[in-house]
């Protein structure tokens, strides 16, 4: 690692704490979710500056560590591009879906949302922010920007197996139940639920 500039040795560390702040993130939101029904203001702050802050040091890392596992050409690049546009669709769907934007860090839990790009995905916005870090990571050709996309993985299917879906389930009970079977935790390409709304 001696080789590694001082920037990306920067993004390294503040990847890692970011990933260490997880777990007390995690504590805290899931006895918020038990004693509020719904995240604090001060927790929604953190999961917003956590995720877009390691959206921030997965694209920086992609860019200095540019060509570090293979050189990126024009189809690397079309490619990654295709799926940071694609990703960052997925998103603005899933905001659209959720129309009220309290929603978006959980400040607002009254309604399970199955409409719109939720019939085929439980968690469209996580879907989306992976598929644009990891699209970041296949443009540029970075070893470290693919690591960095698969930190956030971990970090968010740990959230959404621990903290989210108990959360979701004692809140929706059988209504939740049954949406899981007919949307994906990440992505389901056919749609098998007709009681869902359109």
């Amino acid at each position: 690692m001696s080789d590694l500039s001082a920037p990306t040795l920067i993004l390294i560390a503040a990847m890692l704490l970011n990933g260490v702040w997880t777990i007390p993130f995690g504590v805290l939101a899931s006895r918020s979710f038990r004693r509020h029904g719904k995240l604090t203001p001060a927790l929604a702050i953190w999961s917003g500056v956590a995720m877009h802050g390691h959206a921030v040091m997965t694209f920086a890392m992609a860019w200095l560590d540019r060509g570090g596992l293979y050189a990126p050409n024009t189809f690397y690049i079309a490619i990654g591009g295709f799926l940071v546009l694609g990703g960052a669709y997925v998103i603005y769907l899933g905001r659209k879906a959720y129309g009220d934007q309290t929603r978006v860090y959980g400040l607002k839990e009254d309604e399970l949302i199955t409409q719109g790009i939720y019939r085929r995905s439980r968690n469209p916005q996580y879907f989306g922010y992976g598929i644009m870090f990891l699209g970041a990571a296949f443009a540029s050709g970075s070893g470290l920007a693919f690591i960095f996309v698969a930190v956030f993985a971990l970090m968010v299917h740990a959230g959404i197996t621990l903290i989210e879906e108990p959360h979701l389930h004692r809140v929706f009970g059988t209504a939740y139940t049954n949406y899981r079977i007919t949307a994906g935790r990440y992505f389901k390409m056919i749609h098998t639920g007709s009681s869902l709304r359109k």
